[in-house]
């Protein structure tokens, strides 16, 4: 557990992870419903393949998502959580209760995000 953070804040920290990867577990189950096959009188096939698509796309975001919850609660249960993964600094809580799964400080995060733009 990171020196500078109280044992509330890890466990508010961590009911937050909790309550963040069980909403996206139920997202990514109701996206999943909503890729099933159509029937036939459904619509247009362009409508239902784009919706398709952007279910696919949002349930593949939420997994990712689930990933780094999961990453974040690993890092609390081994002592290394709320250390930047890139320059080792301390990352403040008011982040972590923002983001509680990143893994980067503020300064870190914008000069990866400065390299990678988004597409």
């Amino acid at each position: 557990m990171n020196q500078k953070m109280t044992l509330a804040q890890h466990e508010e920290l961590k009911a937050l992870l909790l309550t963040r990867r069980h909403d996206l577990q139920a997202q990514i189950q109701q996206n999943q419903e909503n890729l099933t096959p159509p029937s036939a009188d459904e619509g247009a096939v362009l409508q239902r393949n784009v919706a398709r698509e952007v279910n696919q796309a949002l349930t593949d975001l939420d997994a990712t998502d689930v990933v780094r919850i999961d990453r974040a609660l690993e890092k609390m249960a081994d002592g290394s959580y709320g250390v930047c993964g890139e320059c080792g600094c301390t990352i403040p809580f008011e982040r972590l209760k923002i983001e509680p799964q990143t893994q980067h400080c503020v300064a870190c995060k914008s000069r990866w995000e400065k390299t990678h733009p988004a597409h």
